[in-house]
């Protein structure tokens, strides 16, 4: 047999056996997710009678959270920031979600999230909506990452 057919067939097992794999091994190969800590968002996604979309909504508000990290660390870096108050870093989140969500909001499915995560932004942030500095700005960037994690950690587990 040709050097060249056993490398085509050698890449073919391959192919198969990564498309055959997951069935065969199922759950076992998959690896267990971390939980980051932080506020229990998986028990908010887990009262869903849908857990399919419970994990797709844990996903997409992760990533919104993360999102919204990103975009106040980068708004922090421009030399005229227009994020300078927790107020409008507050009505920055309240939009972002309004048009990801297409006007809708998750706690029509999830009516504990806005309790756990409010309490979380609060005890990380406080209430003072006022003039933003360095330190306020990461605290809100660490906030929201650690939202993310837990986000999309739910969405991992379900």
């Amino acid at each position: 047999m040709k050097s060249s057919t056993i490398v085509t067939l050698s890449g073919l097992a391959l192919v198969a056996y990564s498309l055959i794999a997951p069935w065969v091994w199922g759950e076992a190969s998959r690896p267990r997710p971390v939980d980051p800590g932080g506020p229990n968002l998986l028990a908010v996604f887990q009262k869903a009678d849908d857990a399919r979309q419970a994990a797709a909504d844990a996903q997409a508000f992760g990533l919104l959270c993360q999102s919204l990290a990103d975009m106040i660390e980068f708004d922090g870096k421009q030399a005229e920031p227009q994020l300078v108050s927790g107020v409008q870093l507050d009505n920055f989140r309240t939009l972002s979600r309004f048009y990801q969500t297409g006007g809708g909001s998750y706690a029509q499915r999830y009516p504990a999230l806005p309790q756990v995560a409010g309490d979380y932004l609060q005890s990380q942030l406080g209430t003072d909506g006022g003039k933003l500095d360095s330190a306020d700005r990461a605290r809100w960037i660490a906030a929201y990452r650690q939202l993310a994690a837990s986000a999309l950690y739910a969405a991992d587990s379900l």
